[in-house]
């Protein structure tokens, strides 16, 4: 009965119906308690993010059977989570050391490792899982980022594209691999890689998918509309086709079906800030006055002038403590691929997991303006203030560095709620206002769409925050000389 229990509750997990998987793991640990028992809860609380009672299952689970793999494994990913990074790392190579041997334990190490900043080990841990297990996506994709943000060029994922060549039936490996030289800007290499493998699947709707974005971000929008149509005829239920499509029918200024498109996703999942822009967008190129309503950007893009904490004598003294301790966790050469920023670095880990007094001031100094922004919240049945509740979290708090020439591709972000920009240091440029250099802008869609461009523009200032809705799209003018440095992070109801 027990087994059968923890198949259910496992089964439950893979399909998404996390709550249903919580209930009978909480059943079982209370029944018949078990290491295996206790691991399938602290994965399902995993995935909810709840990290401290994740953490404390897995200690249960081991305390029962501290020889249980699947437990120790599960206990050093919630410490890599936590930012314990170095407990981590310690129980990983523990099970290394016992003879375990599995990929997705050399893939967390490495991830581990990067938390650390030790980006060499970390990239040698990859690049040996990947010899060991040159088929398994995720290594590829580990090793091949760490490369690109390593200054590899685009050379950066050589053994990802050897892997294909190798083995030209496999089309999750030729999926991944096309949609990382996608990210890189490397376009035509990832249009042949699709186009090769629809000469061996022509009625794989995954790869039809993928060529029709990499045609759309080509400007080839036209070209891709009939594979992306195809995508979703032939996976009706995947919604990330249903966006790509959604995203070119509105390229096209094809706003009605844009609009038909969008109506099962904004029902399923009315929060999303993906389904809500492009929402937007939609109703924007109609010329309807709905969209206003739901882009109101004079209300919901605020500026605020942060106070110095106790102990600094201005904002000026704070933000040169901030600025040195922040540029001490920039240890990469250039942006992840699957970030906005253009032409600087991002921090390895979430200042959320730093124990930095600095950063910890940082973090106080956020609760008053965040809780002065939802004040004024007041819009009913609205997405914006809908999801105001008694409570909020910080999802995720980061650093980005920036170089002359930098800048933030126009993005958004679909599962926050409510997102930033703090601004710890600038370049002069930007201060000076001459040509909005450096400044954020608000409206633009990451690509031109007819009827879509910037609606506002706020200049920068240091030690200013500027909080906005995540569904918003946003992004950054470029800069031409200096640094420039920001603490962005996002805020989701608690």
């Amino acid at each position: 009965m027990n087994a059968d229990a923890l198949r259910d509750a496992r089964a439950a997990l893979q399909r998404g119906e996390v709550a249903k998987a919580e209930s009978i793991a909480r059943l079982l640990t209370a029944q018949a308690p078990s290491a295996d028992a206790y691991e399938v809860l602290a994965a399902t609380l995993r995935r909810q993010d709840r990290l401290e009672e994740a953490l404390a299952a897995s200690d249960a689970a081991v305390k029962l059977d501290s020889s249980n793999v699947v437990a120790q494994h599960g206990r050093a990913q919630t410490l890599s989570r936590l930012g314990r990074y170095a407990e981590a790392v310690s129980v990983f190579d523990a099970l290394i050391a016992r003879g375990v041997a599995a990929a997705a334990l050399w893939l967390n190490r490495g991830v581990a490792l990067l938390g650390l900043m030790k980006t060499a080990e970390a990239e040698a841990g990859f690049a040996d899982g990947v010899r060991r297990w040159p088929q398994h996506g995720g290594l590829q994709n580990a090793l091949a980022s760490v490369r690109w943000m390593s200054g590899a060029g685009e050379a950066f994922a050589r053994d990802f594209e050897a892997e294909v060549a190798r083995h030209p039936e496999a089309i999750a490996l030729r999926l991944g691999c096309a949609d990382l030289l996608r990210r890189a800007d490397l376009r035509e290499r990832a249009e042949a890689m699709l186009r090769e493998g629809l000469t061996r699947e022509p009625d794989n709707v995954a790869l039809q998918g993928a060529l029709g974005v990499v045609l759309d971000e080509s400007d080839r929008t036209g070209e891709a509309l009939p594979f992306l149509l195809r995508a979703v005829s032939g996976a009706p239920s995947n919604v990330a086709a249903r966006g790509n499509l959604i995203a070119a029918l509105l390229r096209k200024s094809r706003s009605d079906e844009a609009l038909a498109q969008l109506v099962p996703l904004r029902k399923a999942q009315p929060f999303n800030g993906e389904w809500i822009a492009y929402e937007g967008m939609a109703l924007r190129q109609k010329g309807d006055p709905r969209y206003h309503d739901l882009f109101d950007y004079e209300l919901m893009v605020q500026p605020f002038d942060l106070e110095a904490p106790s102990g600094y004598r201005d904002m000026a003294a704070f933000n040169e403590a901030l600025r040195d301790t922040l540029k001490r966790l920039h240890v990469l050469e250039t942006h992840p691929l699957d970030q906005s920023l253009r032409g600087g670095s991002q921090t390895t880990r979430s200042l959320l997991t730093i124990d930095d007094p600095v950063i910890r001031q940082y973090l106080a100094a956020l609760e008053e303006p965040i809780r002065a922004y939802i004040d004024t919240m007041k819009k009913p049945n609205h997405p914006w203030s809908g999801r105001k509740g008694s409570g909020f979290k910080l999802a995720g708090c980061w650093s980005v560095k920036l170089k002359a020439n930098g800048y933030h591709i126009n993005h958004l972000h679909p599962e926050g709620w409510i997102s930033s920009a703090y601004y710890v240091s600038l370049p002069e440029v930007t201060r000076s206002g001459e040509g909005q250099e450096g400044w954020i802008k608000f409206g633009e869609p990451r690509w031109p769409t007819p009827g879509c461009t910037v609606e506002k523009v706020v200049q920068p200032q240091d030690g200013r925050l500027v909080l906005f809705p995540s569904y918003m799209w946003h992004g950054t003018i470029p800069f031409s000389s200096g640094e420039r440095i920001t603490a962005p992070f996002d805020v989701v109801p608690a």
